[in-house]
């Protein structure tokens, strides 16, 4: 709902130049924020639900009245870790990214051993272009809290991503980048067998590695489909099968692999490993001929352009679909 995104964002900016509340040094701290949060996401709750028949006046005025609670609590309790964790998260959520991680800052300073904290902290640093500095985030986080796949997951993400980075600094070989890279997201997947986006973006490392190992790629996009409903779910799994087997070049299963997918939504991704599978074909005849955009043609000096882009996961899969876990 960008409408609401964007009014959050003036709100809570608003807010903060609010006057403060009285405290209620009648009830502990703790109780306080709770009651706060609880407020705040039903506040939010609510609003989704109503859509385009959000009534704004009514929610600007409830909202700065959270934000001036925090302000209040936050006044009485300055060395209170929580709330400035709980505010941070308010306020990043409505798009006041630098206050937001002042606040976290802050907490980190007051209690260094939050795991949630390590983690906004290493999302800053991420987006700021300093994947070397987030890493040092993401690892304490799950360092603290060794069970959440999250945590696992933005390591692994973030090697990714960031893996010309962490060559240049001389303390990683690519071999090793690659061994943790993957080896995180194995983790989440192991600490949340439920969630299939975990199990999808391990899949997905097997075309990140430098030393492609697309026997063990194949053995799970296999083990992987067993797990996923019949229909776009399972074909998708067998999308990824047949673009492995063209790795390998074993065409006619590939072949045959890619004959299964009949989804309608698959059509552009099985459109597309099928041109990996034509190329594939005319190299095994002819090793001068070059693959080009999934076009064969004449010996050229230019190099392919790169791979297109992989399947996405099926829309229907078990879970809710986010760009990141």
């Amino acid at each position: 709902m960008p409408r609401l995104r964007r009014l959050i964002a003036v709100l809570a900016l608003a807010a903060l130049a609010a006057p403060f509340l009285r405290a209620d040094t009648t009830a502990p701290r703790e109780d306080a924020l709770k009651a706060i949060v609880a407020d705040q996401n039903a506040l939010f709750t609510k609003a989704e639900a109503q859509g385009d028949a959000l009534d704004l006046d009514n929610f600007q005025s409830q909202l700065q009245q959270i934000c001036r609670r925090y302000d209040a609590l936050i006044a009485v309790h300055k060395n209170y870790a929580p709330a400035y964790v709980a505010y941070g998260m308010l306020l990043t959520k409505a798009g006041m990214r630098k206050e937001g991680v002042a606040h976290m800052f802050k907490a980190n300073e007051l209690d260094s051993r939050i795991p949630l904290v390590k983690n906004q902290l290493g999302n800053y640093y991420a987006e700021e272009g300093k994947p070397v500095e987030a890493l040092v985030f993401f690892t304490a986080a799950s360092d603290l809290e060794p069970k959440e796949p999250l945590y696992h997951y933005q390591i692994g993400n973030l090697l990714c991503e960031g893996a010309e980075d962490f060559l240049a600094t001389g303390n990683w070989t690519r071999s090793k980048l690659d061994e943790t890279m993957q080896d995180a997201f194995e983790q989440a997947m192991n600490l949340s067998p439920g969630d299939w986006r975990y199990a999808y973006r391990y899949g997905l490392s097997f075309y990140d590695l430098a030393t492609p190992e697309w026997e063990a790629a194949l053995q799970f996009w296999r083990d992987f489909e067993k797990k996923l409903s019949p229909g776009i779910e399972q074909q998708t799994c067998r999308l990824h099968q047949a673009r492995v087997l063209v790795e390998m070049r074993r065409l006619d299963e590939a072949r045959a692999a890619l004959a299964t997918v009949t989804a309608s939504e698959l059509v552009r991704q099985r459109v597309e490993i099928e041109k990996k599978l034509a190329g594939a074909a005319a190299r095994a005849t002819n090793p001068n001929i070059v693959v080009t955009s999934g076009t064969v043609g004449p010996p050229a000096e230019e190099k392919p352009p790169a791979e297109a882009a992989q399947p996405a996961p099926a829309a229907g899969a078990t879970g809710t679909a986010s760009s990141q876990p």
